[in-house]
């Protein structure tokens, strides 16, 4: 899945555009954000400064189906 796919996936579960950041830039607070750590990609869950995921993987795209499954549950 790539970025323009997701955004599709999120507008059809009516999930609002501040639940996630996916560029780094605004606020990471309160949402699921990616990051690119190296090699691998980051995605977490920000609550109060907190992490409350913290999940890594191999490809952007592996991290994108797993904000999509969090979504959808």
């Amino acid at each position: 899945m790539d970025r323009k796919e997701f955004i599709k996936k999120v507008r059809k579960l009516r999930v609002p555009n501040f639940l996630f950041n996916l560029d780094g830039v605004g606020r990471d607070d309160e949402r699921f954000c990616l990051v690119k750590l190296g090699e691998k990609w980051n995605v977490y869950y920000s609550e109060r400064g907190c992490k409350t995921t913290n999940e890594f993987f191999d490809t952007e795209s592996d991290a994108l189906n797993y904000i999509i499954k969090r979504f959808s549950e």
